[in-house]
């Protein structure tokens, strides 16, 4: 708790001046709603992205120049996932502080009609969604600049300043969320996979079908933020633990 003290001054004037926006249109206060509950405007966007990147190439592009492209992709969305996990991980151990719209700063977060206390109570640093959007823009920008910068604009604009708006998250959860998700994937694709990205591409010629249908199925729970994945493990724990 102590840590999350020095970010105070910070966070609670940034938070200040977007709440001084707050209850100026309602028409504006529940599109900013809509942009930070709906996963067609996260994840889903930026999952058409990656199918972007997957699929467009020039069209005198080299068949191994292609390989290599689609090689990368399957390496960086393995490394969203696995990020996503730890970002959760980190929320439930670290302790920080509780989500602002509950924490009782006297801000007046704007009215949109939904039930704040449906958010998970626990900590709220980092951002999962910062980490887990930010890990896969810094993958993107490995392979197309274009794609990559517009997947991290994106991640800022349309996910983390309406979360920020409506109380979700603090600054300091935004920016360091977006820092683990950089350098988790940096380390990520550094590490020496070789051998194991190999694997997967042989396996992957032997079997396309399948290999399509599964990573379509990956990158549907991406767009979901693993939102069915998290309550099937969490259901599955509550069951070995009762």
């Amino acid at each position: 708790m102590h840590v999350a003290r020095l970010f105070d001054g910070f966070d609670l004037s940034v938070l200040t001046f977007l709440t001084g926006f707050a209850g100026r249109s309602r028409l504006f206060d529940h599109l900013v709603n809509a942009l930070s509950r709906l996963d067609i405007f996260k994840g889903i966007a930026l999952m058409c992205l990656f199918w972007y990147t997957w699929a467009d190439a020039p069209a005198n592009e080299p068949a191994y120049e292609r390989e290599i492209r689609q090689r990368r992709l399957i390496m960086v969305l393995i490394g969203t996932v696995l990020i996503g996990g730890l970002s959760r991980g980190l929320q439930l151990t670290l302790n920080m502080h509780q989500r602002p719209v509950l924490a009782d700063l006297g801000l007046p977060f704007p009215d949109i009609e939904f039930d704040a206390h449906s958010l998970n109570n626990w900590n709220s640093f980092p951002s999962d969604h910062a980490m887990f959007f930010f890990a896969l823009g810094t993958g993107l920008w490995s392979i197309n600049r274009v794609a990559g910068m517009i997947a991290m604009l994106w991640t800022i604009v349309v996910i983390a300043l309406p979360r920020l708006y409506l109380g979700i998250h603090y600054p300091s959860d935004e920016i360091f969320g977006a820092l683990f998700g950089f350098l988790g994937m940096k380390a990520f694709l550094a590490l020496p996979l070789d051998r194991f990205e190999r694997f997967l591409n042989t396996w992957r010629h032997a079997h396309p079908g399948l290999f399509l249908a599964l990573l379509f199925f990956v990158t549907d729970e991406v767009g979901h933020l693993l939102a069915e994945l998290r309550d099937l493990a969490q259901s599955a724990a509550h069951i070995l633990i009762h």
